[in-house]
Parts: structure tokens; C-alpha cells; sequence
């Protein structure tokens, strides 16, 4: 009976082994054949990069002045109410701007279908709507939006702008700021909804167009938090791939709200020379990199 016993065992342990053996050749020989970029998140860079190559020059469009008001509807009650200026602190505007994007972030939870009205894209109802409160989320239009009144508070030229992907069957954009830093002489983008900037190998924030020019070429950048460590950005952008990834897809034409202040204004078009969508105006890319007409 033992012997019996034993017997059996020997071919189950024999017949598991084949088993193995058999899957581990499918893999080997087979399964890689029939892989797809999807599980190669390098591949879906490939992709987004080529699309943004074959779209890098733009239109020409108007060498439109976009406005910036330091004196807006909400300032006052923005400083006093919410002690913007303690938080920001005393550093460089791209210091005070990622000092408030930081704080801001993480206090307002992320609702990407919130359906807010246009009249309610103000920063004082949307902080009375959603700032600390778990029940109510808003999207990145909305985020953006503070974050840019907030700015312009402190006098810190800063600009809300849409990135918008190549598909018609793409619904999804992102919005994010921009910011005049006076040290560095740039514009840096912010993206308050995922708590980052972005740099390049030298660790230089970057602007948008920036940006979008070292996708297309394949050039070394990554997003980047306050909470990331520094020292390895290779580790950082593997880290962060998921979002890399996700702004290089709608990186391929640009929307710059043209007079920033309380609530939301006119948006001018970025437009590629080989892109066929739909728009009311068109900015030139002279006006998006040329610094703030300063008063």
C-alpha cells in the first residue's frame, strides 16, 4: 500500500514537472513573440515623442500681449484669508509658487469628472468649495486656477494653459501654470494637480514649450516633486513614469488663457502646422516664450 502510495506521489511531482518545463519553453519561445507595446512602457514614449516630433512647428498665429492682473477681484481676500504669503515665504517666485503649489495639492482632492460651471472657476469659490473637504473634489481646470490667482496675488506672472493630446476620441486634456521666475529668466511650468515641475539633466525647471521640444527630440527631462530626492533623477523619472507619460500625451497643441485674474477669460490656440482642429484664435509661439511685458 505504501509502495502504492508512493508510486503515485512520484507521478504527480513527474507530471507537475512537465508542466513547468512545458510553460517555462511557451514563455521562452513562444510568449515574446506575442507581446505588445502596452507591457513596454518605453514603446508608449516611442509613440507620444513621434507624434510630438511630426507636430513640433506651429502655425503662425498672433503675437498676442496675455495679461496679467496683480490687482484682480479676489486678491485681497485671498491674502488675508488664506495667509498666501506666509506660506509662500521669501524665496524666488518659482520658490514661492512651488511653495504654495505644495501646500495647495495636497489639500484639495483630485475629482477629474467634477462638473463646475464656468462662473464658478474662481479661486475664492473653488477653496470655500473644496479646500479640506473629502466631499468635495475638483479637476485640474479648477486646481489651476486657484494656484494662478493665488500667483498673481503675490505679483508672480503666472499664466493657466491647457495640454491637449492628438485624438479626437480623446476627451482627456490636462491643465496646468506657468510661471515667470525673474532669477532664472524663464517660464517654469507648475502642475498643482500632481505636485510637480519639471527639469532637465542640470535640474533647470523647465517651461512648457521646453517641455514639449525635449519629448519631441528625446532629450533627458522629468517631472519632479518637492518630496522627490534630487540626487538620482534617473530614479526620479522612473519613479514618476506614469505621469511622464501622461503629460507627453497631451503635449501636442497648447491653450494660454490670455488675461489671467479672477475667473477664467479667452483662451488662445498653439497650434501645429500639421494638426487640423478646431479653434477660435491663434497665438503665436513669439508671444508664449517672450517674457512678461513688465509694468
Amino acid at each position: 500500500m505504501d509502495n502504492k502510495k508512493s508510486k503515485i506521489g512520484m507521478l504527480i511531482l513527474l507530471a507537475l514537472f512537465l508542466f513547468s518545463l512545458c510553460v517555462n519553453f511557451y514563455c521562452i519561445f513562444f510568449y515574446e513573440n506575442y507581446t505588445t507595446y502596452l507591457q513596454d512602457t518605453n514603446e508608449i514614449y516611442i509613440m507620444e515623442s513621434g507624434i510630438i516630433e511630426a507636430n513640433r512647428q506651429f502655425r503662425d498665429g498672433e503675437d498676442k500681449e496675455i495679461q496679467y492682473d496683480f490687482n484682480h477681484a479676489n486678491r485681497n481676500e485671498l491674502l488675508k484669508k488664506y495667509n498666501i504669503q506666509t506660506i509662500a515665504g521669501n524665496g524666488s517666485e518659482f520658490g514661492k509658487a512651488v511653495n504654495l503649489m505644495h501646500e495647495y495639492s495636497e489639500r484639495l482632492r483630485h475629482e477629474s469628472n467634477s462638473e463646475l460651471k464656468s462662473e464658478q472657476m474662481d479661486a475664492m469659490f473653488l477653496l470655500d468649495y473644496a479646500l479640506d473637504d473629502s466631499d468635495h473634489g475638483i479637476n485640474c481646470r479648477a486646481k489651476s486656477q486657484i494656484l494662478n490667482e493665488m500667483c498673481l496675488a503675490l505679483k508672480i506672472y503666472s499664466r493657466k494653459v491647457w495640454l491637449m493630446p492628438i485624438s479626437k476620441y480623446d476627451t482627456d486634456c490636462h491643465v496646468v501654470n506657468e510661471i515667470w521666475d525673474s532669477k532664472l529668466n524663464k517660464w517654469i511650468m507648475l502642475d498643482i494637480t500632481n505636485d510637480m515641475y519639471w527639469v532637465d539633466e542640470n535640474k533647470t525647471p523647465l517651461s512648457i514649450v521646453e517641455i514639449r521640444e525635449k519629448l519631441a527630440d528625446q532629450q533627458f527631462c522629468t517631472p519632479i516633486s518637492v518630496s522627490d530626492v534630487h540626487s538620482d533623477l534617473k530614479n526620479v523619472l522612473d519613479d514618476n513614469y506614469d505621469n511622464f507619460l501622461y503629460i507627453a500625451k497631451n503635449m501636442v497643441y497648447l491653450e494660454y488663457m490670455v488675461n489671467n485674474a479672477a475667473g477664467e477669460s479667452d483662451v488662445y490656440t498653439l497650434m501645429p502646422e500639421n494638426l487640423d482642429k478646431p479653434y477660435d484664435f491663434l497665438i503665436s509661439e513669439k508671444a508664449v516664450k517672450s517674457p512678461p511685458e513688465t509694468k
